[in-house]
């Protein structure tokens, strides 16, 4: 009921500014005999996107002018979001020009999108990481243009593990690259009352996030190889340790399977936890809210921890930028993205909302990495960095897999049992569906 209602006001919210900006744009052509392009840009909309939107107005003030539709993250979940987008992709609406989208949804949207390849050049492209422009392409065809990346990590709070008994070493270990073993052998020999570790286990997309990178741990094809099929001695291992970090080692709290990002993030702040999953984003995303994220200066962040025998895997994330098919505007449109993509407005994202930049030349020129030495730390992240698989029914997939995690972790059902319903479930999903909806 509250989604239906959220997602009513959103579209009344759209409606009316789009009535409201045809006004002025008619009422405004009268008086000028000149017609400004409205180019209307559906995002999160952070600071670091209005003054990229001001910029650009400024910089063709008289001839395009870039117009911001906020899906702020307390008001819509990132479900809700890509549901809200789809339905105005089916109603053929051209109230939205270029939209965001995550990594993980290129697939589904390309069918509302308009193709990329005639926009963007051969050395345009190239500018690009090969991590980031990985996920653009549907059927061999470019359809999306990355913005922004960012790949999982593990905040640690430093002030506090300094305290513990053996807490210089635990650090010299997370440094270097701590495995899964070691990192619960910590926690059981430490008497710190602290909760110990925090991951986002409700049934939403981060969970997915949290099982892939331990599934691409251990190995590192295996979607290539299994698909979907999670009756594997690899998913058996991965969700094994989920249900064991609750139920077994106690290493982290039975609450995590009603949290998403923020929530985990807030638990983490609130009870003085040591170890939290999450973005490197998390002191900026916050930071309009009443979480107290002056806590990230007492943290520093690391890779999330391994398998012993495994794969450092980070799960990349982050959005991509497309254009809709039914936008009447796609030259402009195209060229506002080329925008977003310059080295001047990807500093900006970075400095303002602690993105990473999508462009080679940060992690390349010396220029950049005296600028912003963390890039280098973000040059391995990303070398480790392991994507969820692409498919048009991705993210009913994705629902499907939730679902049984879940189950799993809360005890409600064995770990063969919550993979076996999975793997059945998709594959029957898969057979009766209709891709893309």
């Amino acid at each position: 009921m509250a989604f239906k209602f959220k997602q009513e006001w959103a579209i009344v919210s759209l409606a009316v500014v789009t009535v409201i900006y045809l006004g002025i744009y008619f009422f405004g052509s009268s008086l000028t005999g000149s017609a400004v392009k409205e180019i209307h840009f559906a995002d999160r909309m952070t600071p670091a996107h209005l003054m990229l939107i001001e910029n650009y107005n400024k910089m063709h003030e008289g001839r395009v002018k870039v117009i911001p539709v906020d899906f702020p993250n307390f008001d819509f979940s990132t479900n809700e979001r890509k549901e809200l987008l789809a339905r105005s992709m089916r109603a053929k609406e051209d109230g939205i020009d270029v939209y965001a989208v995550d990594i993980i949804w290129v697939q589904r949207f390309a069918k509302w999108s308009e193709p990329l390849g005639q926009y963007f050049t051969e050395t345009e492209r190239k500018r690009i990481l090969p991590q980031a422009i990985y996920s653009c392409f549907f059927e061999g065809e470019l359809v999306s243009i990355p913005f922004n990346r960012v790949a999982s990590v593990m905040y640690y709070r430093e002030d506090l593990i300094r305290k513990m008994k053996n807490g210089d070493q635990l650090i010299l270990d997370l440094d270097a690259g701590i495995s899964w073993e070691k990192f619960i052998k910590y926690h059981q020999s430490s008497s710190i009352p602290n909760p110990w570790y925090i991951f986002p286990a409700a049934n939403y997309e981060g969970l997915i996030c949290v099982f892939t990178e331990l599934l691409l741990s251990l190995k590192p094809d295996y979607f290539d190889v299994y698909g979907f099929n999670f009756r594997t001695t690899e998913a058996q291992k991965a969700l094994q340790l989920m249900v064991d970090l609750v139920n077994k080692y106690k290493t982290t709290p039975e609450i995590v399977t009603e949290f998403s990002e923020i929530p985990s993030f807030e638990y983490f702040v609130k009870h003085d936890a040591l170890f939290i999953w999450g973005w490197p984003t998390y002191g900026k995303d916050f930071v309009d809210t009443s979480i107290d994220t002056s806590i990230v200066n007492r943290t520093k962040w690391v890779n999330v921890p391994h398998f012993e025998g495994g794969n450092p895997a980070s799960v990349l994330g982050g959005w991509n930028l497309m254009v809709s098919r039914f936008s009447e505007h796609k030259q402009e449109t195209a060229d506002f993205i080329k925008y977003l993509i310059s080295d001047e407005a990807q500093a900006l994202i970075h400095e303002k909302a602690g993105y990473f930049p999508v462009v080679k030349s940060f992690y390349d020129d010396s220029l950049y990495l005296g600028r912003y030495p963390e890039l280098r730390q973000y040059k391995k992240l990303i070398s480790s960095g392991v994507n969820r698989p692409a498919h048009t029914d991705y993210t009913r997939f994705s629902e499907i897999i939730t679902t049984h995690l879940v189950e799993a972790i809360r005890m409600e059902v064995s770990v063969k049992e919550a993979l076996d319903r999975a793997s059945v479930a998709i594959g029957s999903d898969s057979q009766s569906s209709t891709t893309g909806n």
